[in-house]
C-alpha cells in the first residue's frame, strides 16, 4: 500500500514538472519603493500570473479571492492595502485581469522613516505558503536545493539618507536581489539545472527604487529620472547599488534660472527706462 502511494506521489510530482516544463508559464513580481527626501514612502508589490501560471498552481483567474488567499500569508506583517487600479480584494490586493487572461495583484505598505522601510524589506515571508496545501507543489518546491521556507524581500538592505539641501538630500543604497545566501545553490545563476531551471525560466523579479534626487551612480540594470530598476531570474542575487551626493537640487536649479532670468528682466526694464528719458530730454 506505501509503496503504491509512493508511486503514485511521484508520479504526480513528475506530471506536474512536465506541465511547468511544456507550459511556458511565467510569472513577474515588482517591487518597487518610492521615497520623499525626508525618507517616507511606499513599497508596492506586483505580481503578475499568466493563465499557465495560474493553473499550475491550481488558481483560476475567476477566483480572485483563491488567488489572494493564496498569497496573502507573506503579508503577514499587516497594514497592506491595495494599489492601483483592479478590483479590491480582501482589503489587501487590487486585482485585475488582462484579455490574455493573466493576473495580477497589487498591494502597499507606507512607511515613515528609513527604519520603517527597513523593517518592511527584512520581514521574512513565507515562500512555502504560495505552494498552496495539496497542490503537489510543496514536493517541487523542497527539490529546489537550498530554498529557505522564508526569505525577505531584500538581503543585506542598507539604506543612508543624506542630509543636503533641496529635493536631493543624497543617500546610499546596497541590497542583494534574489533568495539565499552567496555560495548556495538558490544563487548560481546561469549554471541552475533541473527544477531550478525550471522556476528560473518561469519567474522574473523588478526592484524599482524611486529616489529623491536619483538615479545617482548606480549599477541599476535601467535608470532614468528618479527610477533605479535592476530586473533579475530565479538564482540571480546580484548586489543592488546605488549612490548619490546631497547638496544639488533641480528645484534650487530652477529657482537659480529664474532669479537670473527675472534680474535680467529688470535689467532690460531699466535700460529701456533710461533710454525713453534720454530720448525726452533730447526732444525738449
Amino acid at each position: 500500500m506505501r509503496s503504491r502511494a509512493t508511486r503514485a506521489a511521484l508520479a504526480a510530482l513528475v506530471a506536474l514538472l512536465v506541465a511547468l516544463v511544456t507550459s511556458g508559464c511565467a510569472s513577474r513580481l515588482q517591487m518597487t519603493v518610492q521615497m520623499d527626501r525626508d525618507g517616507r514612502g511606499t513599497v508596492t508589490l506586483t505580481l503578475r500570473m499568466d493563465p499557465d501560471a495560474l493553473q499550475t498552481l491550481g488558481l483560476s483567474a475567476d477566483d480572485a479571492d483563491g488567488i489572494a488567499a493564496r498569497l496573502e500569508p507573506m503579508l503577514s506583517d499587516g497594514s497592506w492595502f491595495p494599489a492601483g487600479s483592479g478590483d479590491q480584494v480582501r482589503n489587501v490586493f487590487a486585482v485585475s485581469t488582462a484579455d490574455d487572461g493573466s493576473v495580477s495583484l497589487s498591494t502597499a505598505k507606507r512607511f515613515d522613516n528609513i527604519e520603517g522601510l527597513r523593517r518592511i524589506v527584512d520581514q521574512r515571508r513565507d515562500l512555502r505558503a504560495v505552494a498552496g496545501a495539496g497542490t503537489g507543489l510543496e514536493a517541487l518546491l523542497a527539490g529546489l536545493p537550498d530554498l529557505p521556507a522564508t526569505a525577505p524581500l531584500l538581503n543585506e538592505f542598507s539604506f543612508r539618507l543624506g542630509d543636503g539641501t533641496g529635493d536631493n538630500p543624497g543617500f546610499r543604497l546596497f541590497a542583494r536581489g534574489g533568495v539565499g545566501d552567496i555560495g548556495q545553490q538558490t544563487c548560481q545563476g546561469g549554471r541552475a539545472t533541473g527544477y531550478s531551471k525550471t522556476l528560473r525560466d518561469a519567474l522574473e523579479v523588478e526592484y524599482r527604487f524611486r529616489l529623491p534626487g536619483g538615479p545617482g551612480a548606480t549599477n541599476a540594470t535601467e535608470s532614468s529620472g528618479s527610477d533605479n530598476v535592476w530586473r533579475i531570474r530565479y538564482e540571480d542575487c546580484p548586489a543592488l547599488q546605488a549612490e548619490s551626493g546631497g547638496g544639488s537640487s533641480s528645484t534650487l536649479v530652477n529657482g537659480v534660472i529664474l532669479g537670473a532670468l527675472s534680474a535680467f528682466l529688470v535689467v532690460v526694464f531699466l535700460i529701456r527706462g533710461l533710454r525713453r528719458r534720454r530720448n525726452r530730454r533730447s526732444v525738449t
